[in-house]
Formats: C-alpha cells, structure tokens, sequence
C-alpha cells in the first residue's frame, strides 16, 4: 500500500515571479477597462517582487523542515483544527449506503406520504421509538466488514491508487482508525497513537448513552457475528431499562456538534474528574463509533431524509453522535446505513472508497430472518457503559450547544 510513497512529487514552491504574474493575469477580469487600477496593482505586485523574496526564502526554509510539505501543517491548523464552528453542518462530511431491499420487520410512518404530497421528494424523519432485529444484525456486518477494510489498511494490503500520472499518496488511509479531534480553545489537537489503532473496541451510541464493546477478544481474535449481535442487543436492553428507570446521563455527545470553544471549556471540566477522564479515554481508544437511531425515513429510500438523519440526526438535532470521531456509522432503526467523519485527518473520498469496499462486501450477505449466525458457545456478554459526571456548568453548555445546532 505505501511502496511507492517514495514516487511522489513534493509540493512545490513556485518561483516568487511567476506567483506575481499569475496574480495579475487573475486580476485581469476583474479590473476591465480600468487601467490606471491596473497599473498600480502592477507597480505594487513588482514592488512587492521585491521586497517578497527574503519571505520566499523563508519559506523554502521553512519546507526543508517538514517530512512531506509546507503546506500540510498551516492548512491542518488553519483550515481544520483552528476553525471554530460546529463540526455538524460546517465541516464533517456524510456518505449514504443504498437500502438492502430483503430488510424485514420494519417500521413505517403513522401517515405516509404519498407521491402526490408536497414534501414527497424531500421525504422526513420520523421516530419510532424502537430498535428492530434487521438493524442490529445489519449494524454487525458493516462492523465486521469495516475491521476486514482496517486489517488490510494495518497490513499494507491495499493496492495503491493510481491516475494516468502514476500513483497517489496512499499515507491517509491510515487516518480512519482510532484518530479522534480533542477541543482546545482556539486550535483543537488530534489523537491517533498505538493504544488507539490497536485497540479491541468501538463506540457504540444509544440514546446518548455511549458504551465500548469489544470486536476482539482478548487473545486478539475476531469475534463471531452473533457475539456481537448479541453485545448490541445487550446495549440496547440496557439503555431501555435505564431510561425506563430515569438512570441516563446526560447527552454530552451534543456538545461535540456545537462550537469548538464552548466544547473545548467544557471538555477541560470534564477531564478533571478521573470518572469523565477515563470515559474520554476511553472514547478516544476506539476504532470507531456506531450510532444506533430509533428514526427512519419516510418513503422508504428517500435520500434526503436519510441524509438529514444522518448528519444530525433528523429529529434530535446533533444527537446520538460523537462528531469528533473521523469514522461514526449511523444505522436506523430501518437498517439503513450512512456514515459521518471528522473531516480534519483525511479527505472525504477516503472513507468513501472505503465505505464502497464495505458496502459491496455486506451486500453479498443475505440477511435472512430466523437463520441463526455463529455465536460463542455460552457467550457472555462484556459492554461497559462509559459514564459522564455533569455538574450544572456543563449542563448550561450542553441546553447552549442544543440551542445552536438546532437554529442551523
């Protein structure tokens, strides 16, 4: 996968003349007929020709320090990490995976709507309150298929990406796994490190109610397709008895959506109880996260509801998600599939390559009803809920974050 990283161009610096001259042929356009404008934007640029090539060197320094370019630390800082709006709607991206049309037992909408209504092709979110089986067990495969996608990263198995001009950069595929945003005040940081990539867990998220459940056991070995059904189930059941009990903590993953700042005051509050400091820990050493929804769209298929529900949730607006995770699946309670990352670490078309791997490999998978899948003999199950101490501080910025994401 990275034999031929050593192949690729470096970025370069173009000469100090020719960024003058493309600066003026683009200006060009917008001048007109203005000449005198013209020239004195010229008699600046050759001014500033001048003047500039103690920074050129400068900046030709300054690259000779970096592993792979000048560019990559400033736009990482600048573009991503130090920008200061919600990660929901002003940076994370969303993928759709196409509905798997032998899905069973599903739940449909009080008042359908129908091809002549208004709002047809727009389609909504409707809640259902509940979990379904073809969820849990589609959930599972996309789990499964993702950690094939992961060994093949891990073991530099991928087969290098290529365009006519030869091969591509390959070093961001690495970024999928067990990379998570942490919030600073004014530039956030990332986490990805050994504990973190090879790590047995993911997140999984119900109700805002976050747990670590293990894909491996402890001797390192993939677990079966019905463990792990029946580890999301174990999920499930307890989050319904809690929130039947009033024992659910607060929704803290709503604070990820919102601004960085207000998130990353809360965050240093937080991390100063050992409980919230282990769950933060926590979070971060997974691979990724599984948001499991009680909504679903309505016409079935209907891409733009699904999209909303994906993004943000649909009727519960930044809920259910852990926006700072690069890889976050969210399954509804129809099975239908969309997937959420933290832009930050690696371009969209990453994970979207991936996401297409993954989906192919769960569509040669029937799901069939009353068929049973593999399972540990006596298998027990091991979540462990991972908990928050909120004190009234916190609580204040999550109503705030609340407020914001829902006026977006």
């Amino acid at each position: 996968m990275l034999s031929e990283q050593g192949k690729l161009p470096r970025l370069p610096i173009p000469e100090l003349s020719q960024t003058i001259e493309r600066y003026l042929e683009s200006i060009s356009p917008l001048v007109g007929n203005d000449k005198d404008a013209l020239a004195a934007t010229t008699r600046k640029a050759h001014e500033f020709l001048k003047a500039g090539e103690r920074l050129q060197q400068r900046l030709k320094s300054y690259d000779a320090t970096q592993e792979n370019s000048w560019l990559e630390k400033w736009w990482l800082e600048l573009a991503y990490l130090s920008w200061r709006e919600g990660l929901c709607i002003n940076s994370n991206y969303w993928l759709a995976v196409a509905d798997d049309p032998r899905a069973y037992e599903l739940a449909a909408a009080s008042i359908q709507l129908l091809p002549s209504d208004e709002g047809f092709n727009m389609g909504r979110v409707w809640d259902s309150g509940e979990y379904g089986e073809f969820q849990v067990r589609r959930a599972v495969r996309f789990i499964q298929r993702t950690l094939d996608f992961k060994e093949l990263v891990d073991t530099d198995r991928l087969p290098v990406d290529r365009t006519r001009a030869g091969p591509l950069c390959m070093s961001q595929y690495k970024c999928i796994f067990g990379m998570t945003r942490i919030p600073r005040m004014g530039c956030d940081e990332l986490r990805q490190d050994e504990a973190t990539t090879q790590s047995r867990t993911i997140l999984v998220i119900v109700q805002d109610q976050i747990y670590a459940v293990e894909v491996y056991d402890s001797a390192g070995r993939r677990k079966p397709n019905g463990d792990l059904e029946t580890e999301l189930h174990a999920v499930i059941a307890d989050v319904v008895m809690r929130g039947g009990q009033g024992e659910l903590d607060a929704p803290v993953t709503v604070l990820t959506a919102g601004h960085r700042d207000r998130w990353a005051s809360a965050y240093a509050k937080l991390e100063q109880q050992p409980r919230n400091r282990t769950t933060l820990n926590k979070i971060q050493e997974s691979l990724f996260a599984v948001s499991l929804d009680t909504t679903f769209s309505d016409p079935l298929g209907s891409i733009n509801a699904h999209q909303e529900n994906t993004k943000s949730h649909g009727t519960q607006i930044g809920h259910n998600r852990w926006y700072d995770k690069c890889a976050n699946y969210v399954v509804d309670r129809n099975g239908a599939v969309g997937y959420i990352g933290e832009h930050s670490p690696c371009d969209a078309l990453i994970p979207a390559i991936m996401i297409e791997y993954v989906s192919k490999a769960v569509a040669q998978e029937p799901i069939e009803r009353g068929v049973l899948v593999p399972q540990t003999p006596g298998y027990k199950t091991r979540v462990r809920r991972l908990r928050f101490t909120v004190d009234d501080e916190v609580q204040g910025m999550i109503r705030e974050a609340k407020a914001e994401v829902e006026r977006t």
